[in-house]
């Protein structure tokens, strides 16, 4: 039996939540829940990160 990670149960736990249904899993309303965040299975970016990745490091400037 393959070893059974926090996230897989989460993701399990989600599904069961919505019937099985993955689709159901991808669009759930429940943020307030606290799996909201892992229930694809993944760990969610922190908010330093989602900005950063809204907001690229611009590149310095090339000196003349």
């Amino acid at each position: 039996m393959p070893k059974l990670t926090p996230l897989k149960a989460i993701r399990l736990k989600c599904l069961d939540c919505m019937c099985g249904q993955m689709k159901e899993v991808k669009l759930c309303p429940s943020k307030d829940c606290a799996l909201w965040g892992f229930r694809r299975g993944k760990k969610p970016k922190a908010p330093s990160e989602q900005e950063d990745s809204k907001n690229p490091p611009e590149k310095p400037a090339e000196k003349q």
